[in-house]
C-alpha cells in the first residue's frame, strides 16, 4: 500500500516504480522505518526512513507522500511526528531528509511547523528524475536535520521583523506549475535560488526561519 502512494505521487514516465517490492520488503525486514496514515481504513499517505551512519548515526527520511485528495488534511505532519516519536524511541539523536529548495508547500511544513535546521545545499542531488513531477528540471535539494534531543519538536514562528544583515531569498508560489507553464522562468528561479543560498551557506550564514513573505531568511 505504501508504494502505491509513492508511485501515484511521483509516477514514472512510461510506467514503473519508485522502489522495488523485493528491496522494500528486505529494508523494512532489517530495521528501517515504515509508516503508514490511513482515513477511514483507506491509505492517505507513507513515509520510508533508513538508518546512516554519514557524519552521525541518524535516520535519512527517505520519501514522504500524501495522496492528493488527502493534501490539506494534516497527513504529512502526522507522519513526520510519527516518525519523530518512532526515532527516538530507537535510539536516533536525529532525522536527515532532502527537499527541494523552491517548493513553498514543503519548505514552511519543514521550517516552520517542525523547526529543522537547514546544513547543506547540493545543486543536482539525484541527478535526472524520471518521475513526471521533477521530470525537466534539475533536481537541487537542500539537507534538513531534525533534531531529536526534545520530547516534541520546536516550532518556529514566521519571521516578520529582519536582521539588518540578513539573506532574504524568495521563492516561486508554485515551482510545478511554473515548470509546466513556463520552463525557462522555472529554471532561472532555479539557478538564482542555487546560487545565493550556496554562496549564503559558503559564507557561514546559517538558516534562522521562513518569512511570512514565502522567503528563506539566513543571517
Amino acid at each position: 500500500m505504501a508504494r502505491a502512494v509513492f508511485d501515484e505521487v511521483w509516477p514514472v514516465m512510461g510506467g514503473g516504480t519508485e522502489i522495488t517490492p523485493n528491496l522494500m520488503q528486505a529494508l523494512v525486514h532489517n530495521g528501517t522505518y515504515l509508516a503508514g496514515a490511513f482515513i477511514d481504513g483507506k491509505i492517505a499517505g507513507a513515509a520510508f526512513a533508513f538508518p546512516s551512519i554519514k557524519d552521525e548515526i541518524h535516520l535519512h527520511s527517505h520519501m514522504t507522500a500524501t495522496l492528493p485528495k488527502f493534501r490539506d488534511a494534516g497527513i504529512g505532519t502526522a507522519l513526520k511526528m510519527h516518525q519523530y516519536t518512532w526515532a527516538r524511541e530507537n535510539g536516533y539523536k536525529s532525522i536527515r531528509w532532502t527537499f527541494d529548495p523552491l517548493v513553498r508547500r514543503n519548505a514552511k511544513l519543514n521550517i516552520v511547523k517542525l523547526g529543522v535546521d537547514v546544513i547543506e545545499y547540493h545543486p543536482n542531488f539525484y541527478g535526472a528524475m524520471p518521475d513526471m513531477l521533477n521530470s525537466g528540471d534539475e533536481s537541487d535539494r537542500l539537507m534538513a536535520r531534525w533534531d531529536l534531543t526534545d520530547e516534541t519538536p520546536l516550532m518556529r514562528p514566521l519571521v516578520t521583523k529582519f536582521p539588518e544583515d540578513c539573506i532574504r531569498i524568495a521563492i516561486p508560489e508554485d515551482i510545478v506549475k511554473l515548470r509546466g507553464e513556463d520552463p525557462a522562468k522555472a529554471k532561472q528561479w532555479r539557478l538564482n535560488v542555487r546560487q545565493v543560498f550556496m554562496n549564503a551557506l559558503k559564507n557561514k550564514r546559517e538558516l534562522i526561519g521562513f518569512s511570512d513573505n514565502n522567503e528563506y531568511i539566513l543571517a
